[in-house]
């Protein structure tokens, strides 16, 4: 080998590590974030208990269908539903992203959806796990979600902890 093969060997060498190692490292990351969830361990609680997971109780969770639905965005064959969802952390608060709601007849999932009604977030009505001061806890995770009318119970509010993948917490709920 002479002149620029002989050059750019290491480099080369490199792009032919580097470039299999990086499409597979992407393909891995897609297939996980897409599949994890659906294959996750589920840690269900019953109607009006709690859990202690990673040094926090969660729980009783309350849900209630919201009848007066004046002032919200909520289209005429939906329903509006309602979940708080008391969070204790006794040590470092855990992270965790605004719960879903899944029917579990069907796996149907619905987002919460508090800006879609028009409602602004609060400090005060967290969607998400709180990762503030000491002060700040206990809270309580006040969710929305927007269902179809037909929909029917009972469903499942998920919670989703990156601190405890590949579980998930499920909370049994009829509202």
């Amino acid at each position: 080998m002479t002149g620029w093969w002989r050059r750019n060997a290491l480099a080369l060498g490199a792009l032919a590590v580097l470039t299999p190692v990086t499409f597979g490292a992407i393909a891995w990351e897609g297939w996980w974030g897409h599949y994890s969830y659906e294959n996750a361990f589920p840690i269900d609680v019953a109607e009006d208990e709690t859990l202690e997971l990673l040094d926090t109780t969660w729980g009783p969770i309350r849900s209630s269908e919201i009848e007066d639905l004046s002032g919200f965005s909520v289209p005429s064959d939906a329903r509006l539903v309602a979940a708080a969802l008391p969070v204790d952390p006794h040590g470092d608060p855990p992270g965790c992203l605004s719960p879903t709601l899944v029917q579990q007849s069907t796996g149907i999932r619905w987002a919460e959806a508090r800006s879609e009604l028009g409602l602004l977030s609060t400090s005060e009505e967290p969607t998400s796990c709180v990762t503030g001061d000491d002060e700040t806890y206990p809270y309580e995770l006040i969710v929305p979600f927007v269902i179809p009318g037909d929909a029917e119970g009972p469903f499942w509010v998920e919670v989703a902890s990156a601190d405890a993948v590949p579980s998930i917490i499920r909370f049994w709920v009829d509202p």
